[in-house]
């Protein structure tokens, strides 16, 4: 019993670093306190550089609603209030830029290498 026992946590074990070797990375922007009036210091870092394939997490860490939209689109957030969050993952490489659709002034420019 005790050698099926080592045997199953074995499996577990190197089952569950198996899958974390392949997760995708996730990368925390916040959008910070008083948001709405930082401009281009909003969204926390600034800029955002990623690699292909990771996902990006923001979380809302004001009172405030905001949101999290592409300039062209290819992403966007519903409103999100304090301690929400919205992901998205990049499968392509490139540059893009994006801002809050309730507070325009509110940008960040973002780099998927």
């Amino acid at each position: 019993m005790l050698y099926l026992t080592t045997l199953v946590l074995t499996f577990d074990l190197s089952m569950s670093m198996l899958l974390s070797a392949y997760a995708e990375p996730v990368n925390e922007v916040a959008v910070v306190s008083d948001a709405s009036k930082m401009g281009d210091k909003a969204y926390e870092p600034n800029p955002l550089t990623i690699k292909q394939g990771d996902t990006v997490k923001w979380i809302n860490k004001d009172f405030g609603l905001y949101t999290v939209t592409e300039n062209n689109g290819l992403f966007g957030s519903d409103d999100l209030g304090p301690d929400q969050t919205f992901e998205h993952t990049f499968v392509s490489s490139g540059t893009f830029d994006y801002h809050c659709e309730i507070h325009l002034s509110m940008t960040e420019k973002g780099v998927v290498k």
